[in-house]
């Protein structure tokens, strides 16, 4: 039995695999959701520190003859011990044997994935040429979600926020070569009322840092981290999405522990193929729960294998 394939975040790097066929395969990942196609727990984790997780995350595509698990970890406070806040590794397995095949790093992917997530949201749910606003913007899913605006909507103004303006002044520099207009705000408050799209990128919050009177009317709000409002603003907006209605009311690991009347109107996965609407009105807010599919990372995790 030959020992697992190992490819580490460098590798990933160095094969400079072109993020817009993460955005097809989150599509296909979202139809396969809505068809049932899948199996996939809601995630598990363990919490030893504030603000911080460690989460397993199997999942199973019997069409795509992909199994896998992701441990992730998320640890906001690394940053200032100068180590990854976010680490951890895709282990795929053989789906007829259970033999652990091949492990990843799963930094790229989880990033990549995730802020392909939310270009297909945008698409799906936001108004045309829409201005986007990024609050968190500086860490490693809020430069992922720039790398995806500029690859998926070209153009676009992107409001950009974090707790350090030093930061924010240096992701102009590192993103020049991107095809959008990065605009620095280092007030919460003016990133929200600036933008259509609002992408939130924070680490794990101890207490909410928006307001619901910031919104107005037709906006999105895709919570990639989701404790940053009261928990009465989910009876405030129009329409609330999710991509795993399970996942996310999952009494030990979902959300409703921050939003006990969490109730979401419909999955994106049923967007995507065509059995739910998704926007019925110019004038609706809709808020975005996506809080992290497995499917999504074994789909990208075998695009890496058969691409190097």
């Amino acid at each position: 039995m030959r020992s697992p394939r190992s490819v580490s975040g460098q590798d990933i790097s160095d094969a400079r695999l072109p993020i817009q066929d993460v955005y097809d395969l989150v599509l296909e990942g979202f139809l396969l959701h809505s068809l049932g196609e899948y199996e996939m727990p809601p995630k598990q984790g363990v919490h030893t520190r504030a603000r911080s997780f460690m989460h397993a995350m199997p999942a199973y595509l019997p069409t795509k003859r992909l199994a896998g698990t992701k441990l992730i970890s998320v640890y906001p406070e690394n940053v200032e011990r100068g180590l990854d806040a976010t680490t951890g590794i895709i282990v795929m397995m053989d789906p007829d044997s259970g033999i652990v095949s091949d492990i990843l790093d799963a930094r790229w992917i989880t990033n990549t994935r995730t802020a392909m997530v939310s270009m297909v949201d945008t698409k799906l749910l936001a108004k045309e040429n829409p201005v986007f606003g990024i609050v968190g913007a500086t860490g490693s899913s809020g430069r992922a979600h720039i790398e995806a605006i500029g690859a998926i909507f070209p153009g676009s103004q992107v409001v950009v926020n974090s707790r350090s303006q030093e930061r924010c002044e240096h992701l102009l520099w590192e993103f020049d070569q991107v095809p959008c207009q990065l605009v620095v705000r280092m007030d919460p408050e003016a990133v929200v009322k600036e933008c259509d799209v609002l992408i939130v990128c924070t680490s794990n919050l101890l207490q909410p840092i928006f307001k619901a009177e910031w919104l107005r009317p037709g906006q999105n709000v895709l919570n990639v981290h989701g404790r940053g409002w009261p928990p009465s603003i989910t009876s405030l907006v129009d329409r609330i999405s999710c991509d795993d209605r399970s996942q996310l009311l999952d009494p030990t690991g979902g959300l409703t522990d921050a939003y006990p009347n969490l109730n979401p109107d419909f999955e994106l996965g049923d967007v995507v193929a065509g059995e739910h609407p998704g926007r019925e009105s110019a004038a609706h807010t809709i808020f975005s729960f996506n809080y992290g599919l497995a499917i999504f990372d074994i789909l990208v995790a075998d695009y890496v294998l058969t691409s190097m």
